[in-house]
């Protein structure tokens, strides 16, 4: 018999890099309509916040069986990702 070789995408990954755009897209909207949020707390620490609430509510799933766990590579492209987005839009689109 042969093992099976193919590589199967997570689905909390691509959920986490999904929620991470949107949520860089988000802190950039937000930081320039309020930008004394952005004075106390850099906005990339907000990012952050979001990924660990996204992370908590993931690890607490998975220890459910409900969901994949998010592997190391998928959080930080994931917010890599974000961080991105939320410097671009910030610096250049608005």
């Amino acid at each position: 018999m042969t093992d099976d070789t193919s590589r199967t995408i997570p689905i909390t990954g691509l959920v986490f890099v999904l929620v991470m755009l949107v949520a860089g897209l988000a802190l950039a909207l937000l930081l320039k309509a309020y930008p004394g949020l952005g004075e106390t707390v850099p906005g990339l620490m907000w990012l952050l916040v979001a990924a660990l609430v996204f992370d908590v509510a993931v690890n607490a799933l998975a220890t459910r069986g409900v969901a994949q766990a998010l592997t190391m590579p998928w959080r930080v492209g994931g917010f890599c990702a974000g961080a991105v987005v939320q410097h671009f839009t910030s610096t250049y689109a608005l």
